[in-house]
């Protein structure tokens, strides 16, 4: 089948939304703050694109901030808060700040406080579209799918081309069972970024971690997109994993039409007969 371009993609719920390094100054300086970069950057929290200074321009705020980040990098997330809050007291109308006091206060589990964080970044910035996206984090994580899926649909009028939040939101769908909206919402993540399962996050996003509940109905829906799209290895090892997991009435489920393009498929065949052993060892003799 014809994968759509991302000129085509479209919001699952609103058919009107439109898919949308200073030079380092120094030798040895440069080589020292370019390492201390590349450890930022690889951090769930990082700097905002928008704010890149050089070592000589580096103010008391951003020294602060650049120790939070690396608190937050080697998983000290009581001192990242202290940082954190102390930045917010210093730059009280800086929106990034509290998007990521939210962040180490959803690290630590402390939910309640990190919503209050989301919420001022959002009054400081109401088009703050990963606030938005990570105080839906916060409702899914309280078992509020209903209320997540609405706050991801406000996020995605935002940021309309984020495969990060239509991840999220097609998990949270998941979670409350609509699973023929949860394929929409991983088809148009895949199509904006084919890596998405295989990413941790991008800066300043949180990214769900599923429940363990249902691991096999996730990967034979998830299966199902992928073979929407035409992608038969992605299609066989979450149909794999799928049957790994208990996934229920898996044969019958094997003769829906979208695996028919895997037919002739002998790692198919091979699956299907392993499947098919499987079950008749169960049978009683």
């Amino acid at each position: 089948m014809k994968t759509p371009s991302q000129q085509q993609i479209r919001s699952p719920r609103d058919e009107n939304w439109k898919p949308v390094f200073a030079p380092w100054r120094g030798m040895a300086m440069g080589l020292v703050w370019l390492a201390l970069w590349a450890v930022l950057s690889s951090a769930a929290i990082a700097q905002d694109e928008s704010v890149v200074s050089t070592p000589e321009e580096l103010s008391p705020a951003r020294v602060l901030e650049n120790r939070a980040d690396l608190f937050m990098v080697r998983k000290y997330f009581p001192e990242a808060v202290q940082a954190y809050k102390r930045l917010a007291e210093l730059e009280p109308q800086n929106a990034a700040y509290q998007n990521k006091l939210g962040i180490a206060y959803h690290q630590m589990q402390d939910l309640n406080s990190a919503k209050r964080a989301y919420r001022k970044a959002m009054e400081l910035n109401p088009n703050y579209a990963q606030a938005l996206n990570n105080l839906a984090a916060v409702e899914y994580s309280q078992k509020n799918y209903r209320a997540a899926i609405l706050t991801y649909l406000k996020a995605l009028q935002l940021s309309p081309n984020d495969a990060v939040m239509y991840s999220n939101l097609g998990t949270a769908y998941f979670a409350y069972e609509k699973y023929e909206y949860a394929m929409t919402s991983y088809r148009y993540a895949l199509l904006l970024d084919p890596e998405i399962f295989r990413r941790s996050g991008r800066a300043g996003s949180i990214v769900h971690q599923r429940d363990n509940e249902n691991v096999g109905a996730f990967n034979f829906y998830l299966a199902k997109v992928y073979a929407e799209m035409g992608k038969p290895e992605e299609t066989l090892l979450h149909l794999e994993k799928a049957w790994e997991e208990g996934f229920p009435d898996i044969l019958k489920t094997l003769q829906d039409k979208v695996f028919a393009f895997l037919y002739e498929d002998p790692r198919f065949l091979d699956l299907v007969s392993r499947i098919q052993a499987s079950e008749q060892q169960k049978q009683p003799s």
